[in-house]
């Protein structure tokens, strides 16, 4: 596949987590697109790896190319969530930096990221900060075991 190509399709979870942000507001639509978008969002994230894998790059970059938009992404929401006050926050920026965290299976993650929170039952900015950070966690875990997986079956056939 092309490189150019392959740096296209690490904007996916972007236009995912867009869909499912919209969509969920749907009745019955938006709850099946809530529950498995995601989940063929990481199949594709896992084909994305294998892809990766089979290109020229050499393993560093194409583990750092393939999750460059997730990195970016999360550094953005940590900036506008953590460092900005309420007053000069990017609802923008922070909106666009969500995206990529809707594309992982968020119904799974957030009872990990629930875990942090000091308050039973509560979902605040301790709990927000840690889905965003698992949401970027799983994604790179998935786009890694797609790129080892690929890298042991080639040389298993060389």
């Amino acid at each position: 596949m092309k490189k150019c190509v392959l740096v296209l399709l690490t904007f996916v979870p972007f236009i995912v987590g867009h869909i499912v942000n919209r969509s969920i507001s749907i009745p019955v639509i938006g709850s099946i697109v809530f529950y498995v978008l995601p989940l063929l969002t990481t199949a594709f994230w896992f084909y994305l790896g294998r892809q990766y894998a089979r290109s020229t790059w050499k393993t560093i970059p194409a583990l750092l190319i393939g999750n460059a938009t997730g990195i970016i992404s999360l550094l953005i929401f940590l900036w506008q969530y953590l460092l900005e006050t309420d007053e000069t926050v990017n609802l923008t920026l922070i909106g666009i930096a969500q995206m990529y965290s809707n594309a992982a299976p968020t119904f799974l993650l957030a009872r990990l990221a629930v875990l942090f929170e000091t308050q039973p039952n509560y979902i605040g900015k301790t709990s927000m900060t840690a889905l965003n950070v698992i949401s970027f966690a799983y994604m790179i875990t998935v786009f890694l075991i797609g790129f080892i997986w690929e890298k042991k079956t080639k040389n298993k056939t060389n």
